[in-house]
């Protein structure tokens, strides 16, 4: 689907998902325009996605922009990224997706600057934007999808970490918890506050019962509550460590209708420390939308044409302040 938005002065931004690939050209203003859906999947389970993610670029600009480049490329993946933000390492479940270094080959085939990220980075960096985060100080965002992502700014500057795979709060590991995750661990505590797992429980517990209607009707389930209460436990121990600023709630589950906001929040306050932070945590709530990751690529991409440096030295300066 198209907005038929300018075209002129803008970085191409790619927000790959699990389920569907999002593309538009970000304008400086942050704002995006030719936006497009489609299904991820030609992408990311075939032998080589780098050649496929090439080809639907080329197309996409053929359709936008007559075939003229963008200023940069800018590209979220569902995965974990090098230090330098130049190779993808890894993507649980995604078995072509390994050790590919996808920022090199898209500067060489486009001849324009590459960037590349973490998904859930790119949608902190537009959450932070559309809610007036400052930059300054601990920003942490919790999203609550088919996985459980996280992304962590420190003075604005995304934590990477030293291989480059900062903030997988979803693996943390929970002694207790036996279900294995699809990254090969045992007792990840994304295997039982994630998405993909409230859908199987809410499926076994409440039987014929549309997913829509789940979260409005059974919130005060023991099964439900014990859902958040996990949930509750992953973003209390980050809280814990990092004593941030704000706190960004978002993803599928949180944003759904009927999500309670109220007993998630409760539970975050009792199992954090006590009197500090528990007593003055800050909750925000990511704005989502089918644009966010696509806005914040364009983000990243801007702020290192901003910056007056390479996509690599902006990588690599980033990485140095983490």
């Amino acid at each position: 689907m198209s907005d038929g938005g300018p075209t002129q002065g803008a970085v191409l931004a790619v927000d790959i998902g699990g389920t569907h690939l999002r593309a538009g050209l970000v304008r400086e203003d942050f704002t995006a325009h030719q936006v497009e859906i489609v299904s991820s999947l030609h992408i990311l389970e075939v032998e080589d996605p780098s050649a496929a993610l090439l080809a639907f670029v080329t197309d996409y600009l053929g359709r936008c922009t007559g075939g003229a480049p963008p200023l940069a490329i800018s590209v979220g993946f569902p995965a974990t990224v090098s230090r330098d933000r130049r190779t993808v390492l890894s993507a649980t479940n995604i078995r072509s997706m390994q050790n590919l270094p996808i920022a090199d080959f898209l500067e060489a085939a486009l001849g324009v600057p590459a960037l590349i990220d973490r998904d859930v980075n790119m949608v902190l960096r537009h959450d932070m934007n559309s809610l007036h985060v400052p930059r300054q100080g601990v920003t942490v965002g919790c999203y609550v999808g088919t996985g459980l992502g996280n992304a962590i700014s420190i003075n604005g500057e995304i934590l990477v970490g030293r291989h480059g795979v900062a903030g997988e709060l979803g693996h943390l590991p929970v002694h207790g918890l036996s279900l294995v995750c699809g990254c090969g661990n045992t007792g990840c505590i994304e295997t039982v506050a994630s998405g993909k797992y409230f859908a199987e429980m809410a499926s076994r517990t409440f039987p014929g019962t549309p997913m829509g209607d789940v979260l409005p009707r059974y919130s005060n389930h023991p099964k439900v509550l014990e859902f958040l209460r996990y949930v509750a436990v992953a973003i209390a121990s980050e809280v814990n460590i990092l004593d941030p600023e704000v706190v960004i709630l978002g993803g599928g589950v949180v944003q759904a209708h009927g999500f309670p906001r109220e007993t998630l929040e409760a539970d975050v306050r009792e199992l954090a420390r006590k009197p500090y932070p528990s007593e003055d945590i800050t909750f925000l709530y990511s704005k989502g939308g089918q644009q966010a990751g696509v806005i914040g690529a364009g983000i990243y991409a801007w702020d290192a044409l901003h910056a007056g440096l390479s996509p690599a030295a902006a990588a690599s300066l980033a990485a140095s302040r983490a």
